[in-house]
């Protein structure tokens, strides 16, 4: 069943579903991430034909105020998080200086051979044993970024322990007695995210992600972990320094 609207002459009845769906978001009727009624659901509701609806939903879109995802509907868009990418880039500092509450959960690990690629990266032999951390980054309990970090063993045994309690790497590097590092490189690229990941996301599998490969070093330019991060292009902006 429709509600009564009062109409506002002179001003499309789009324009003004589109003015209320807007009321409800700043409202928090529907909060950041929230999935937005169905078509059908609003043409119920505001007793008008999908072509009204249409109208209003699309302007919603193109003012980055919602988001269409293929299949699953429409959500109301999260807010986006300015992402420096810099030398001492540090995600808790990061989130906590737009006072949001950072967390991190480590999803997996497991001891590895180093391959080719990955022993490059950290100056070491390939087969060398390296610890592989996959983890969840979140702000406000929504999901930014998954990452997989790969580490010396040798230098870093125990770090999945210390990785768990902390959650944090910087704070885990302390407890082997790096009290700074660095960041020496950065690639960024994008590209569609897999299963696991996109649902770590909380995103469909059609939605990019930026995809970051980096190399994090010791003051004394030691390697100390590669890392491949993939993160939430609705959610995220990644600002090179």
């Amino acid at each position: 069943m429709g509600i009564s609207m009062d109409w506002e002459a002179g001003l499309s009845i789009w324009k003004q579903i589109e003015k209320q769906l807007l009321a409800d978001i700043a409202s928090g009727v529907f909060a950041p991430g929230d999935k937005m009624p169905t078509e059908m659901e609003l043409v119920r509701r505001f007793g008008v034909n999908r072509h009204t609806v249409r109208r209003a939903m699309s302007a919603l879109v193109d003012a980055n105020v919602v988001r269409v995802e293929q299949g699953r509907g429409a959500f109301v868009q999260e807010q986006i998080l300015d992402y420096p990418l810099g030398s001492k880039t540090r995600f808790s500092q990061i989130v906590s200086g737009r006072h949001r509450l950072p967390d991190k959960r480590l999803i997996s690990s497991e001891i590895l051979k180093a391959s080719a690629t990955i022993a490059q990266f950290l100056d070491v032999k390939p087969g060398t044993r390296v610890v592989e951390l996959f983890s969840v980054s979140e702000a406000d309990g929504i999901p930014l970024a998954v990452a997989t970090s790969y580490l010396p063993v040798a230098r870093f045994e125990g770090i999945v322990e210390i990785f768990t309690q902390t959650k944090s790497l910087t704070e885990a590097f302390k407890h082997f007695g790096i009290d700074d590092y660095s960041r020496k490189t950065t690639r960024i690229s994008a590209q569609l995210p897999s299963s696991r990941v996109a649902s770590l996301l909380k995103q469909a599998k059609n939605r990019p992600v930026i995809s970051t490969e980096s190399v994090d070093v010791d003051a004394a330019g030691v390697p100390i972990e590669y890392g491949i991060t993939a993160f939430s292009s609705d959610r995220v902006q990644l600002i090179v320094e």
